[in-house]
């Protein structure tokens, strides 16, 4: 289908703080420890609800992947002239055949990730919602776990306040 964008210049530390305060009751409820940061001053010019959706379906899929007692993060920062959204968690890792797979509309199951846990749309939702930006979303296997990682780097995209590095 379409995704109609209605882009407006967005605060990126709002979307962090606003995704952390909305995740919080159900990483309490999973047992899992949900921390964030953002640089400051890190502005795009993006949809603010779908970059906002993007992001909770990340984390939400962290979350259900990582065991009691585990962490998930989220990062923002400014890599050169890109602003990168990190997700991180501790779900053991995907294994490598099926990284390339991760956002295949209703792709679900790997030896890390149990099948059957959902429809699995929500990472095909992110790539989505990346592609109509005209950015990027990319996976790799961490130490512990896996980090998913949103590039917000088209010319027009990234909004240079002057603050920041």
């Amino acid at each position: 289908g379409e995704l109609h964008l209605s882009l407006e210049d967005i605060d990126v530390g709002d979307v962090v703080s606003d995704t952390l305060s909305s995740a919080e009751p159900i990483a309490r409820a999973s047992g899992v420890h949900l921390t964030g940061s953002a640089e400051a001053g890190l502005f795009v010019r993006a949809d603010g609800r779908e970059l906002a959706r993007a992001v909770t379906n990340l984390v939400v899929n962290a979350m259900r992947h990582t065991p009691v007692d585990g962490s998930v993060s989220i990062d923002a920062r400014r890599v050169d002239s890109d602003v990168v959204i990190s997700v991180m968690d501790q779900c053991g890792g995907i294994a490598p055949a099926d990284l390339d797979r991760m956002f295949e509309p209703g792709w679900s199951g790997s030896a890390a990730r149990t099948p059957g846990e959902g429809a699995g749309l929500g990472l095909a939702v992110v790539s989505g919602v990346m592609a109509a930006l005209a950015d990027t979303v990319t996976v790799h296997n961490t130490e512990a776990g896996c980090a998913f990682e949103l590039t917000l780097s088209r010319g027009d995209t990234v909004i240079d306040r002057g603050i920041g590095p």
